[in-house]
């Protein structure tokens, strides 16, 4: 077991897959599994090594968390250089010049980088995940100021304004039809409970994908223990839900900044039918 912050490029090519053990940030912990494929239905967290291909065509390797991939906060895909892990995605708070000084880990400027595919070494439920990524995306992006920011951060924000990143839409299930399991999140707020052993707390989900949600809570569960989660829909309907935290966001205010991305162990029911896309009529 390892920091995965001191995961190295050797470490995946000695084992491709490794399991999320709990912790955040820097104290994130990961173990080597033996593992040749993962599944959406996997009950625990997997990393998966990863090829990334930069503008310029520098070749890097890395990792991505490919069970869900509905977005970049869920595929949190980063090359690792011996410099440090460059990451692609942040949470809102980072520190000022963090994204700067990645590209120097890089030895490049977003110029070179922009846009990065990568693709997953590791099927999930026999398909690749693969995809592109323009630029950096920051979580709950909302700027201070100009006048009360420096030099650096302006730097920063230039390079990471950022839509989501954006797996291959032309990926095929059975009979060449396409897999709309891959679909991206859907704005939603709806009231939820959540349990996880004896800690209790409500939120409201801000988005929602297949297999994930994001809840916009004061009262944040911890990454690791499974947690169950109750969905009041209208009219009186509930979904109950099982799902393992893999961030959170302890921002400061406004509080609506705060809240914890789950990932959950099934997918919802009738999710397009439940959030249609813009355009479509709820059914």
């Amino acid at each position: 077991m390892k920091r995965l912050a001191d995961l190295t490029v050797e470490d995946l090519r000695a084992s491709p897959v490794w399991r999320y053990e709990g912790g955040t940030a820097a104290e994130a912990l990961v173990e080597p599994v033996k593992r040749d494929s993962l599944s959406r239905w996997d009950d625990e967290i997997f990393l998966a090594a990863t090829a990334f291909e930069l503008f310029d065509a520098g070749r890097h390797e890395g990792f991505c968390f490919p069970a869900d991939d509905s977005g970049l906060e869920y595929l949190q895909p980063a090359i690792v250089t011996a410099s440090g892990h460059v990451a692609f995605w942040f949470e809102e708070g980072r520190e000022p010049g963090a994204i700067e000084r990645q590209w120097k880990a890089l030895g490049k400027g977003p110029e070179q980088i922009f846009p990065v595919t990568f693709r997953c070494l590791v099927s999930v439920d026999g398909r690749e995940v693969a995809g592109r990524i323009e630029r950096v995306e920051i979580s709950g992006e909302n700027a201070a100021p100009e006048e009360e920011r420096g030099a650096a951060a302006e730097a920063d924000d230039r390079a990471a304004r950022a839509p989501t990143a954006r797996p291959i839409a032309s990926r095929s299930g059975a009979r060449g039809r396409p897999d709309r399991r891959t679909s991206r999140r859907r704005r939603a707020e709806i009231p939820v409970e959540f349990a996880q052993g004896p800690f209790q707390g409500t939120g409201v989900t801000g988005d929602v994908s297949r297999r994930g949600m994001f809840v916009r809570s004061p009262h944040i569960p911890g990454t690791g223990p499974l947690l169950r989660l109750t969905v009041n829909l209208p009219q009186g309907r509930k979904l109950e839900f099982r799902g393992r935290v893999v961030r959170n966001v302890r921002g400061t205010p406004p509080a609506a900044s705060r809240g914890f991305g789950l990932r959950l162990v099934e997918e919802w029911p009738d999710f397009e039918d439940l959030f249609p896309k813009r355009g479509d009529k709820p059914k």
